[in-house]
Order: C-alpha cells, then structure tokens, then sequence
C-alpha cells in the first residue's frame, strides 16, 4: 500500500503543477483576480526607502493590548483607512525561479501523500473509485474554503481572489483525487469485514 501511495502522490503533484501552469500561466486567471496599480503609479523607490526588509507588513500594525494610548491610535488609524497586508520581498529576482518551482513541487507531493495516507486509513469505508474520488475532492474543499476564506475575513482579500484561488485549489484538488481514487485502493484484507 505503501508504494501506492508513493506512486499516486508522484504523479499527482506532476500533474497538479501542469495544472497550476495552465490556471496561472496560460489562460493569466491570477491576472484576473487582482487589480493593477494605478498608471504612474510607482511604488518600488517609496518601498525600499520605507521597508527595507522583507517580510510580512500590516497596517494599522497590531499593539499590545495593555497600551492603551497605542491602542487608541490603532483603532483611529483603522477606522480611517487604508488597512493592508503586504507581503514584500525587498530583493528582485526572477520570475518563476527553479527554486520556486521545486518547492511548490514539494509542496505538492506532501499534500499528495497526506490525502493518500487519509485514503488509506479509511481503507474499507471508501471501496469504490467514486467514494475515494469524492472523499479526496472533499479533503480539498475544506483546505480550500477553510484557508481562503477565512483570508477574505481576516486579511481583506477580495471575494473574487478568494473564489479564484478556491477554483484553483479545487481543480488541483479534483486532479489529485482521480489519481489517488484509481491508484490507492483497499488492499483485499482491508476489504473483508
């Protein structure tokens, strides 16, 4: 069962980084879901000279709770706006560098393996190509509402970003459950009561 899984998790992240190539890449779905900055609109000088450091950036940023003059200043700065995420990589690089790739491949492989080792611990409960179809595409729609939108509650991301990235989770997630769905099946012992 083993490699049957391994087998399943190989193929299945090839196949969900074809995916992410089209959804991404050919037919541009991310260009879709995000606004472009205004023409003219330069924000690259402003941001090196105030961020110098990469890393994740909020406004208003949080305070401690027991400041309360802080606190006060948080609250006015919310409730006038602007309130953002950033998430700011001060250096340029490439665009989609090999490094980039190998980790999302990665990445891709462990969910793989971790929805391949769920369908197999549920083993007998799942006998049919369907029922293991349905039980992995619902293992993705869980990751996919669960962490996006609680994006859009949390963070201010759009509804259409937020169904978008859902659309693509969900394809990956309906690639992944047909190959673990044809390649992990309950062993004969699992399958008798």
């Amino acid at each position: 069962m083993v490699g049957r899984v391994l087998i399943a998790g190989v193929i299945s992240a090839l196949l969900m980084m074809v995916w992410g190539f089209l959804f991404w890449g050919v037919f541009n779905i991310g260009g879709k879901l995000v606004k472009p900055l205004p023409e003219g609109f330069e924000p690259d000088k402003a941001l090196r000279e105030a961020l110098p450091e990469s890393g994740m950036y909020v406004y208003p940023s949080p305070v401690p709770m027991g400041d309360t003059e802080a606190h006060a200043k948080f609250e006015a700065q919310h409730l006038a706006g602007p309130r953002f995420r950033l998430s700011y990589q001060a250096e340029g690089g490439p665009v989609m560098p090999p490094a980039t790739m190998l980790k999302g491949l990665v990445l891709n492989l462990a969910v793989a393996l971790l929805a391949g080792c769920l369908t197999t611990i549920a083993g007998r409960s799942l006998p049919r190509f369907s029922s293991r179809l349905g039980f992995v595409l619902l293992l993705s729609l869980l990751a996919s509402v669960w962490g996006n939108v609680a994006d859009a509650i949390w963070w201010f991301h759009s509804p259409e970003y937020c169904l978008g990235n859902i659309a693509y989770g969900l394809g990956a997630g309906l690639i992944m459950a047909a190959v673990i769905a044809l390649i992990v099946r309950p062993s004969t012992e699992q399958a008798v009561d």
